[in-house]
């Protein structure tokens, strides 16, 4: 059994902004390399929230390579092999996106998932595999945890539910992710300047930003003259980005584009760039 454990951390909600790799090569059932570098995500910038659960921050990776300047260094374990992962939506997606965002051909890929095949967290899977786990959230650390709990679900070790200590879902903070509604959602057509970037264009929120609250951030871009929508569709045509951003938005925006839409990521100081003009 060969195949290739990987998983990304990311600096950012946005699955393109890829800090850390972690890859463990696997052959006929033994780890026989493991590949772990920090990268430079796009710009070096990141969210509060994500430094928070995994500690890299950009004076960490300011001097670090770009994800272009290493792919040559991983390609041959990702092209043509297994990918498996602990939630592979998310880490292949990931690839994909940054892939995507350095126009570097995407390579073709089998793949399968530790989470889809046991709905158990990474840490509870370790648990009840017997294997050891420290520093989660370092990608290498995370890979090779992966790693040897698929080689054991494919060797038909069952799952030892006792010894697990299941993780209690913490209450989800929502605040930064409230929905927009009623007149703050039309546009100040009569006050707005036409000439700016914002004016009668259909504008949409996901994650939370740092410096604005949702509703503060709508407020300016409906002064602004902006149409703002609650979800994208093939008329958005600019969508502003924070930390922990909608899955399901993101892959709207790579799916409506590749079929010829023209739909704008402006993360938060791109944001701010814009909207400077018009205030």
């Amino acid at each position: 059994m060969n195949f290739t454990a990987l998983d990304f951390e990311t600096a950012q909600g946005a699955r393109w902004s890829i800090c850390q790799i972690g890859l463990v090569r696997v052959e006929n059932n033994e780890i026989v390399k493991t590949y772990s570098k920090l990268i430079k995500p796009p710009m070096n910038e990141y969210s509060r929230n994500n430094t928070m659960i995994h500690g890299i921050n950009s004076k960490i990776t300011e001097n670090s390579p770009t994800f272009p300047e290493i792919w040559s260094e991983i390609k041959g374990y990702i092209e043509n092999q297994l990918l498996v992962a602990h939630n592979a939506e998310f880490d292949l997606d990931c690839l994909i996106q940054t892939l995507s965002l350095y126009n570097l051909p995407i390579p073709k890929f089998d793949e399968d998932c530790t989470y889809k095949l046991t709905d158990l967290k990474l840490s509870e899977l370790c648990d009840g595999l017997d294997i050891k786990i420290d520093n989660q959230h370092d990608a290498v650390k995370d890979a090779i945890a992966c790693a040897k709990a698929y080689i054991k679900l494919m060797n038909n070790q069952k799952v030892d539910y006792s010894k697990i200590n299941y993780v209690i879902k913490e209450h989800f903070d929502f605040s930064g992710h409230e929905s927009l509604r009623g007149d703050l959602l039309k546009p100040d057509l009569e006050n707005a300047d036409k000439g700016h970037v914002f004016f009668g264009k259909k504008v949409v929120f996901t994650g939370v930003l740092d410096e604005f609250s949702r509703e503060d951030a709508a407020q300016i871009v409906k002064k602004l003259g902006a149409d703002i929508n609650t979800s994208i569709s093939k008329k958005t045509n600019f969508v502003i980005v924070g930390s922990d951003a909608g899955p399901s938005k993101l892959r709207k925006i790579d799916m409506y584009n590749a079929e010829g839409c023209n739909i704008k990521i402006l993360n938060e100081n791109e944001f701010k760039k814009e909207i400077k003009n018009g205030l």
